[in-house]
């Protein structure tokens, strides 16, 4: 997409505004997205904002603009509104959602802020869709391209596909990508979480072992902090917590690794190869295998 074909569209669906700029947001792993300026052509109103485009990338991902629009429209609406910007305008062609200034939290948040951030998120009103990792799996299983005759690869898929999915805790509003790439940490110190593209109702256990996967944290003490961010004191529900931290963590690697691979086919070509998603795809490969439930 570039600044024209960006101008055309904003003309057709926001006629009452201009472009004023528009410029590709680095980063953004299944996406690429502009920060764009527009501005009111009575008031000369100005709003900075994401755009977020439904494109073949956002397909393979398994991503729906209108349920990531109905998702913060939902949040806009709740007590705890702040901790994720508002949807903007919605079309067939992308999502428009207001710009968050300030830093990514990346190193600068603590476990215990991050566990504070994901409790929040599980407080929300919970989406009227839901994750299946299993169906995620099997989405992302059709876009991998010639990965797929991987003998070793095959084996992993036909096996996690075979298992019983186990429910751990009452489905919350989940993130599912809460890494501190996702946290935008204002001057004032207040953060904000972005991309919530795969956002659903879920089990929180699986959130917060992506989380934990995400930011690389220890599984032990990062559940221990969760559970006491949450006030939960019971020794026996703790224990539990931790248990399902733990069945989650190969579903992690798993759906990461398809995830990866998933990337890789969409953004490599013919002259240039994108080893950073490939790369990434091979260790988790390498990981789960070495795991020696796929091995006869």
């Amino acid at each position: 997409m570039s600044m024209d074909s960006l101008r055309a569209l904003f003309e057709a669906r926001l006629p009452e505004y201009g472009l004023v700029s528009a410029e590709p947001l680095s980063g953004g792993l299944s996406n690429r997205c502009w920060v764009v300026v527009i501005e009111h052509r009575q008031n000369s109103l100005r709003h900075t904002l994401v755009w977020r485009p439904t494109s073949l990338s956002s397909l393979a991902f398994g991503v729906s603009r209108r349920q990531e629009h109905h998702v913060l429209d939902t949040i806009a609406s709740s007590p705890l509104h702040v901790i994720a910007p508002r949807a903007f305008a919605l079309f067939p062609e992308g999502l428009l959602v207001e710009w968050v200034a300030g830093q990514t939290a990346l190193q600068a948040l603590s476990c215990e802020a991050l566990m504070a951030t994901l409790v929040t998120i599980h407080q929300l009103p919970v989406p009227g869709h839901r994750l299946d990792c299993r169906q995620r799996s099997a989405h992302y299983w059709q876009y991998i391209g010639g990965a797929a005759d991987d003998p070793q690869l095959r084996r992993i898929h036909a096996y996690f596909q075979a298992q019983p999915i186990k429910a751990w805790f009452a489905d919350t509003c989940c993130h599912h990508d809460l890494g501190g790439y996702n946290i935008i940490t204002a001057p004032n110190g207040r953060h904000t979480v972005i991309d919530w593209e795969y956002a659903a109702a879920g089990d929180p256990s699986l959130d917060l072992a992506l989380t934990i996967a995400a930011n690389q944290l220890d599984p032990k003490a990062a559940v221990a902090q969760y559970c006491q961010c949450r006030g939960i004191k019971d020794v026996a529900c703790q224990a539990r917590w931790q248990s399902a931290v733990a069945y989650w963590q190969p579903w992690c690697d798993y759906m990461a690794m398809l995830w990866f691979y998933v990337g890789a086919q969409l953004f490599s070509t013919l002259q240039q190869p994108d080893d950073d998603y490939l790369n990434q795809a091979l260790v988790l490969k390498e990981k789960l295998w070495g795991r020696g439930q796929f091995t006869d």
